[in-house]
Order: C-alpha cells, then structure tokens, then sequence
C-alpha cells in the first residue's frame, strides 16, 4: 500500500467521519433500515388484518419519508456552502491526485470476503465519478438519486394503501420498492468513506 491510505486511515482513526456527511450517511443507512421494518411489518398487516401492523406500517412510511426530507435538505445546505466557499475546486483537485487502488486495498482489509465486493466497487466507481465528472457533479447525481428514492417510497406507500384498500396483496411493489431502499447504503453511506478520503487526502 502506498501512503495516502495510511494518513486517511490514521485521520479517521484520530477524528472519526467528518459532518455533514457523516450525518448523511446514517440517513442512508435508516433508508434501508426502515425498509426492512416496513417488509416485516407489512408481511405482519397480511397475516393478520385486524391488528395495528397496518397502522404501524403508515408510521413507518412517514418515519421513512422524514429521513429522506433530511438528507435532501443536509445536500443542497452542503452544496450551497461549497459553492460559496470554492470548496469543490478544492476536492476536485484532490480527487485528481486520489490513489484509488490505494485507497481499495486498505479498506478491502477490514471486509469479509466475497467475490463480489460490493463495497469496494461502489467505492470505486464513487471516485472513479468524482475523477471524470467532478466532485459537485458526484453530489448533483447523488441529489437526484436521492430524490428518486424519495418517490419510490411514495409509490411504495400509495401501493400498501390501495392493497388495504381493494383487499388485493401487491407482493412485486413491496419487492422492488424494498430492494430499492435497501441498496442505498451500499452507494450513500459509502458515501460518507468517499468524501472522507478527499478531506482528509492532506492529513
């Protein structure tokens, strides 16, 4: 391994993921959580309709919609910061010296193996982005991105409602609309690691 690795790995080691992205990335991380509670929870509304599952599910929803709302405001605030401090030609520059295969073996590291390391090609492909389009560019994605998600638990809900409504179970929303969320993290807490390794590239 070569040395920015090991400076942003002590970085982080000495002072942690860096706000707002830090925050960010635990409102991606409740993404797919709250998809999961919503999975069960609605799996429990079916079997057994005349319980509360129903309405715990429409909390759910709300709770889950809240927490995009959040990570939609915490984007344009950062963005809108940066813009005014000139601090995306900062890690633009920085993403061009960034030693990506650097910066995968270190984290591979710490991972359990699989043939597929998800984590590792989402990483990538995350500064791989940032390198050929820009790191305001990255975030600009990431903010449609986020708002698709939101429109996809939108749908979800309005599916759950007219399945109670009409007494007909749509298993396929639940799926799709459930994997949906559930990949967030691997791309938006990740993240988190991505922008870190730009911050902390001059220790």
């Amino acid at each position: 391994m070569g040395v920015q690795a090991d400076r942003i790995f002590a970085a982080v080691a000495e002072r942690g993921f860096p706000d707002p992205w830090a925050t960010f990335g635990e409102h991606l991380s409740w993404e797919a959580a709250y998809a999961v509670q919503l999975k069960t929870t609605i799996d429990t509304a079916r079997k057994n309709p005349n319980g509360n599952a129903a309405d715990e599910a429409l909390k759910l929803f709300d709770r889950k919609a809240a927490n995009l709302k959040a990570a939609s405001h915490l984007l344009a605030d950062v963005t809108e910061e940066y813009d005014a401090s000139g601090m995306w030609t900062v890690l633009n520059e920085r993403a061009a010296r960034l030693d990506i295969a650097d910066m995968t073996e270190r984290w591979a590291k710490g991972l359990v193996h699989h043939p597929f390391p998800i984590a590792l090609r989402s990483l990538e492909f995350n500064w791989g982005y940032m390198k050929e389009h820009g790191v305001r560019a990255f975030y600009e994605m990431t903010t449609r991105y986020v708002t698709d998600l939101a429109t996809n638990t939108a749908r979800w809900q309005k599916a759950f409602e007219d399945e109670r409504a009409s007494g007909v179970i749509d298993r396929i929303t639940t799926v799709e609309a459930d994997l949906a969320s559930e990949e967030a993290l691997m791309h938006c807490d990740i993240c988190k690691k991505t922008i870190t390794a730009l911050l902390y590239l001059d220790g």
